[in-house]
C-alpha cells in the first residue's frame, strides 16, 4: 500500500507539471518582425503584457484547455503585438508576432479563426471561435 501511495504522489506531480502553460519560445519584450494594422490607436488598456486560461468542448463532453498570452507595445508610431497561444490541452502551441488590426478596443485577428481581444467595463477579453463566453484576461507585471 504504502509503493501504491508513493507512486500516486508522483504520478500526480508528473501530471500537473504536464498540464502547466509552457513558456513562449521567445521571452516577451525582442522587436517585432510585422506590426499590426492600425485603424485606431488602442485603448490604453490593451497596452502590455496580458494571459488568461479557458476551456473549449470537443464534441460534448471532453474539456480542450487553452492558454492565451499577448504582448502589446507601441514602437515609434507603429504597434506590435506578439501573440501565444497553446491548445489541445499544451499538445499544440503556436507564438509569434501578428500583423492584426487594431480598432480602438479591440484587437481582431484572422476572421476564420474568430479571434478578438477588446476591453469591456475596464476589463480586457479575449474569445475565439467555438468558445461560448468571452474568457477574462488578467494583466502581467513585469
Amino acid at each position: 500500500m504504502k509503493r501504491f501511495s508513493i507512486f500516486l504522489v508522483f504520478f500526480f506531480i508528473l501530471v500537473g507539471c504536464a498540464t502547466k502553460p509552457e513558456k513562449p519560445t521567445r521571452e516577451f519584450g525582442e522587436n517585432p518582425d510585422v506590426f499590426c494594422n492600425l485603424l485606431q490607436k488602442p485603448d490604453p488598456l490593451l497596452m502590455g503584457v496580458w494571459e488568461c486560461k479557458f476551456s473549449r468542448y470537443v464534441g460534448r463532453s471532453r474539456p480542450d484547455e487553452n492558454y492565451v498570452k499577448y504582448e502589446l507595445r507601441k514602437y515609434d508610431d507603429k504597434y506590435g503585438l506578439y501573440f501565444y497561444r497553446t491548445w489541445r490541452s499544451g499538445r499544440k502551441k503556436k507564438s509569434e508576432w501578428k500583423d492584426w488590426a487594431i480598432n480602438g478596443k479591440e484587437i481582431l485577428g484572422e476572421a476564420r479563426f474568430g479571434v478578438k481581444i477588446f476591453v469591456q467595463d475596464s476589463h480586457v477579453y479575449f474569445t475565439i471561435r467555438g468558445l461560448d463566453e468571452p474568457a477574462k484576461m488578467s494583466r502581467v507585471e513585469d
